[in-house]
């Protein structure tokens, strides 16, 4: 991933405001998040998907995304675009040991009713007014001064609580910052058909790649390369019988990178391409 250019503010040596232009030209990365905070983001230009644990969102120009803690993957091209894309974020990082000191006359720790993970945002009028006095201070950062910080970060928390429907301002900071806990067969059969590589999807889980092998073989009783491969050439047995599909749609559905590798591994496994096998 490349930075064309990048904009920051700081409080207490943490960034907490960002604006960010990067180019497009990476097939799938880790998120752009520093350390394990909760995240609001505004694209202001381009496109980009976010994959997490248990699905796969898209953002346009003019969306705004609430994430919380987690691990997940900013996909951008697929590699050789020329000229690549570029795609400009605003962003706000909320930090627990920071934020709670915001409230702490009125947070009270609290359980939370509504489980966030990571969210399409609606940009009303507010947070429209507030994503522009932000490039504002982006744009003049020696105006900036920490009193000003904890105000935008207070009234940013406050404006995304209400767009949440949250029923209090502590019911919302205690669910950016509560771990979600996954299913972890849920986290494999929801990705079970995408490019996703071994080592990828430990970290969805969360896991070294050393552990997630283990957890996986104790739950399917098989390696992971084994048991992925097995789903997607199953699904690809039965695309093929489908003459509308082509090939090459065929093996990015079932989640193979490229239709050789797929067209490798379809006849290793049974003995023919996939165009003979369509064809017997």
């Amino acid at each position: 991933m490349m930075i064309v250019n990048q904009d920051e503010i700081k409080y207490q040596n943490k960034v907490v405001f960002e604006r960010l232009e990067i180019a497009k030209n990476f097939k799938r990365a880790p998120k752009v998040f520093f350390e394990d905070e909760a995240c609001f983001l505004f694209l202001s230009k381009g496109d980009f998907n976010f994959r997490t644990p248990d699905k796969l969102l898209s953002f346009s120009q003019g969306d705004g995304m609430l994430a919380k803690c987690g691990n997940y993957f900013i996909e951008g091209n697929p590699y050789g675009i020329n000229p690549p894309q570029t795609v400009t974020v605003v962003g706000a990082f909320f930090y627990p040991e920071i934020v709670k000191k915001f409230f702490e006359n009125d947070l009270s720790l609290e359980i939370f009713i509504k489980p966030i993970t990571v969210s399409k945002v609606h940009i009303d009028i507010l947070l429209k007014h507030f994503i522009e006095n932000l490039n504002y201070l982006l744009d003049n950062p020696s105006v900036v001064d920490d009193n000003i910080i904890i105000n935008k970060q207070k009234e940013l928390l406050i404006l995304l609580s209400k767009s949440e429907n949250s029923t209090s301002i502590s019911e919302f900071i205690n669910s950016l910052f509560s771990p979600f806990e996954y299913n972890f067969r849920e986290i494999i059969e929801k990705n079970i058909y995408s490019d996703l590589t071994i080592q990828e999807l430990a970290y969805l889980c969360n896991m070294s790649e050393a552990t997630f092998k283990r957890k996986f073989d104790s739950i399917y009783n098989q390696s992971p390369a084994k048991y992925i491969q097995f789903k997607k050439l199953s699904r690809a047995k039965q695309l093929l019988k489908t003459h509308s599909n082509t090939i090459a749609n065929v093996a990015y559905d079932c989640g193979f990178s490229t239709p050789s590798s797929f067209n490798k591994s379809f006849k290793k496994n049974f003995g023919l391409t996939p165009t003979e096998y369509r064809m017997s």
